[in-house]
């Protein structure tokens, strides 16, 4: 820190008011008179502006300085001394230039040094009080700041030790409860499989469903892109289970997804939101869900007719899920038309 801050003006400004009014009155019961204006401007000028270069430049200066910093305070008070002197008896012929006495009238050369160094060694006595009521006040804040910023820091790492311990508890549980989960479908598989071949594949497709949507992504954050097309396969197969095959539903695979990699369930929500508000039971207007292959890139298309009526209402979240997603690993575009009656998405996505 080589310099203090110069805050709040407006009281330096009525101390400084207050602080004339008291020392004019004082001296006015010494001396019996008031000086001129214009004496009175000079004088405090010079003392006021003492006041703070010594308190914002020559303190923290000579004493934040590493080497000699106290010969370098008794140069730079010695300094201040020989220049207030100089200044005041440049101002005091200024004054006697314009016909203008100073009060007091000073005699001898002497007398005049010796008021100099009076009133000099005065307002550095306050100067420099200033200066360290400043300081000790600046590095109180910079103690208290410290403070705050190391019981921030401690709530901070409480706060991550208790996310991490959720966190790991998290993954034991999801470690736990899709493997139990898998178990028991395939159990119930089993089971009904004596009784209903139709009912036990159903099961053999959701649990296919539940291990693809439990099952981690590569290092890469990317699962085989003909995975996340059996995926879809595996969706509608379930619902058309539902609906007792009665949906409308054309899916058609146009080029080879060998080799090619996305992330995860990205695919399958654009077909979840066509499953959920479109009319999947008109015969003149089926579903159509298209992905076409060139290359490493993707062009997946759903074109639905829309439900007349639909019991929850769209957020977008879903859209600007995968957006988000998206945006993280591939390059993509996605063009939605919805003219109320017929909903199509177009996403193109550089695999």
């Amino acid at each position: 820190m080589t310099t203090l801050k110069f805050e709040n003006k407006r009281l330096h400004v009525i101390v400084w008011i207050a602080y004339i009014v008291y020392d004019r009155i004082y001296y006015f019961y010494v001396l019996g008179n008031f000086a001129n204006f214009w004496d009175y401007v000079v004088y405090y000028f010079i003392n006021i502006s003492l006041f703070y270069i010594n308190a914002h430049i020559v303190l923290p200066v000579a004493l934040t300085s590493k080497q000699n910093k106290y010969l370098r305070l008794v140069g730079a008070v010695l300094a201040e001394a020989m220049i207030y002197i100089i200044c005041r008896y440049a101002f005091l012929n200024l004054l006697n230039l314009f016909n203008i006495a100073p009060s007091p009238r000073f005699t001898t050369n002497r007398t005049f040094i010796s008021n100099g160094i009076i009133r000099f060694v005065y307002f550095l006595g306050l100067s420099t009080g200033y200066w360290f009521a400043l300081t000790t006040y600046y590095n109180r804040k910079k103690i208290n700041d410290l403070e705050q910023t190391k019981l921030q820091d401690e709530l901070n790492t409480q706060s991550l030790e208790k996310a991490l311990l959720l966190a790991e508890n998290a993954y034991l549980k999801s470690q736990i409860n899709p493997h139990f989960l898998l178990n028991t479908l395939n159990f119930l598989r089993d089971s009904i499989s004596k009784y209903s071949e139709q009912v036990a594949g159903s099961f053999t497709t959701l649990s296919e469903i539940m291990r693809y949507a439990l099952a981690s992504a590569g290092d890469d954050g990317k699962v085989p892109l003909e995975s996340e097309l059996k995926h879809i396969v595996n969706f509608i197969t379930l619902n058309q289970a539902r609906f007792s095959q009665r949906l409308q539903i054309d899916f058609i695979v146009n080029g080879d997804p060998k080799g090619l990699r996305i992330i995860p369930l990205v695919l399958i929500t654009m077909v979840e939101n066509l499953f959920k508000y479109g009319d999947l039971l008109n015969e003149d207007f089926p579903a159509k869900i298209i992905a076409t292959i060139d290359e490493n890139n993707l062009t997946f298309v759903t074109h639905n007719l829309k439900k007349k009526k639909v019991t929850e209402r769209s957020h977008g979240i879903g859209i600007q899920n995968i957006k988000n997603r998206l945006a993280n690993y591939h390059s993509f575009e996605l063009d939605i038309d919805d003219d109320g009656q017929v909903y199509k998405s177009t996403l193109k996505i550089q695999l």
